[in-house]
């Protein structure tokens, strides 16, 4: 609960800056909060990688395999703006339920 207040705190008195991303062969050995990894080779991407960002420090990995279940999808607008879809939703641990979208995490209720 105390997690949710100050993210919720961060959000809307510190201005969060958007999420980023970066393309890459491999997953990384370090993660950057706020940055999304996008896995794979060019025109084939099979998975991302973030930090949980509610600050648990737990690694979310994401199949793109639409074979997969579950599987994720993103896109990119006109701005460089990444969106996750759908919602991700961590049943562990944290058990955080957000969005990105727009690089912006959008907590769900």
């Amino acid at each position: 609960m105390f997690q949710k207040l100050f993210n919720w705190f961060k959000r809307v008195f510190l201005r969060e800056k958007p999420f980023k991303y970066n393309f890459t062969h491999d997953v990384p050995d370090e993660f950057r909060q706020s940055v999304v990894y996008i896995v794979g080779e060019e025109g084939f991407y099979w998975q991302l990688v973030m930090l949980c960002p509610c600050g648990c420090g737990a690694i979310l990995y994401m199949s793109l395999l639409e074979e997969e279940f579950p599987s994720w999808s993103f896109t990119i607008n006109d701005k460089k703006e990444l969106s996750i879809h759908p919602s991700i939703n961590r049943f562990v641990g944290c058990k955080s339920h957000f969005f990105l979208r727009q690089g912006r995490v959008v907590w769900a209720k």
